[in-house]
């Protein structure tokens, strides 16, 4: 008799557990279903946004970048060691920085 009722709370323990590990499962797919429902439309907007820097037309940048390989090696140093490319990089960020903060809405566009 008291192996028999061993043997019932033993069966008893493990459906708890089975219904447990169900439990800890169903949140763990449910957690990751409401990350998901959270990234998904930052994902969406990000691909709308790759589409639209690469629909961009650099070639006028392009074509004036190859004029500078065209400079001699003695004017590329001298720009080079007064930092002059630095300079530039920092101003193109400054004015791409500026631009993307005249997007923020309630702020006028060409100021």
């Amino acid at each position: 008799m008291v192996a028999g009722f061993t043997m019932l709370l033993a069966k008893l323990a493990a459906i708890v557990g089975w219904f447990g590990k169900l439990a800890v499962a169903l949140f763990v797919a449910g957690w990751d279903f409401m990350r998901d429902v959270a990234c998904w439309p930052f994902e969406q907007c990000m691909q709308i946004v790759v589409t639209a820097v690469g629909a961009v037309d650099l070639s006028g940048v392009v074509g004036n970048l190859q004029s500078w390989g065209a400079l001699p090696a003695e004017v590329l140093n001298i720009l080079g060691l007064l930092g002059v490319p630095q300079a530039a990089g920092v101003i193109v960020a400054a004015i791409a920085i500026r631009l993307v903060l005249q997007l923020i809405p309630f702020t006028r566009l060409g100021s």
